[in-house]
């Protein structure tokens, strides 16, 4: 008799302890990615931190970034990254970057950011919710493996990233 008095508050001491449990594991999750990150500076809307690109190249993909910007305010920024820091994978870790960033206007959304982490050897297209019905996720990948991937294993990048970004450009104009 004992016992089925104590099984409810053996319950809600349960409760309470997983509750606390699940609260401290995402706050330390939150604490990581947001405190202990230090995102790279960008130097514009082609940062090429793996030195991957010719400096003729960046100037080429720039230009064609600055011409659909001065056409439509949507921004295109690519990165070349040497690390992802504490991130499991290259999603998570665009989004916030491109967040930190600011890519896109602010009241706007309209921002993509083409990343590029040699190391795994994998790239991702992260779309502004401004954008999305124009450039959806599917379309995304459609680029990503239908057009710079191929270029990307023959050890083309320069191809591989402006072949994308007119890939992108075509799905928002």
């Amino acid at each position: 008799m004992k016992f089925k008095s104590l099984l409810p508050a053996l319950l809600v001491i349960l409760c309470i302890s997983c509750e606390a449990t699940h609260k401290t594991h995402s706050h330390s999750h939150v604490s990581t990615h947001t405190t202990d990150v230090i995102f790279p500076i960008p130097i514009g809307f082609v940062n090429d931190f793996d030195n991957i690109l010719s400096d003729e190249q960046e100037a080429n993909l720039l230009e064609l970034v600055q011409q659909h910007e001065a056409k439509t305010s949507n921004q295109i920024a690519i990165v070349t990254l040497t690390s992802i820091q504490e991130y499991s994978g290259l999603e998570e870790y665009s989004l916030d970057l491109a967040n930190n960033w600011k890519v896109g206007q602010e009241y706007k959304n309209n921002g993509v950011l083409i990343a590029l982490y040699m190391k795994d050897r994998r790239v991702w297209i992260q779309n502004g919710d401004g954008i999305m019905e124009k450039l959806t996720d599917d379309e995304t990948l459609h680029i990503i493996n239908n057009v710079m991937v191929p270029e990307f294993k023959n050890n083309d990048y320069y191809t591989g990233f402006y072949k994308g970004i007119e890939g992108i450009i075509e799905e928002l104009e």
